[in-house]
């Protein structure tokens, strides 16, 4: 680059960054629905949690997980 070339990028990067619209997200965000049971054929579906064997409902948790 030349002098010329940096004196531009410089007197770029020193001014200040735009103001925010209030109540304006940086990005817009998706609602991602709540997991389900990933469990048997055709799939549970029912409110579930996650567990190291996958998404799981209270019928298909893992028995190392029930209480005794």
């Amino acid at each position: 680059m030349t002098a010329v070339g940096l004196d531009q990028v410089r007197r770029l990067l020193d001014t200040p960054p735009p103001e925010p619209v209030p109540g304006q997200l940086a990005v817009e965000a998706e609602e991602k629905p709540p997991p389900t049971c990933d469990a048997g054929r055709p799939r549970c579906g029912a409110p579930a949690r996650l567990y190291p064997a996958g998404w799981r409902c209270d019928n298909h948790r893992p028995r190392t997980h029930r209480p005794a």
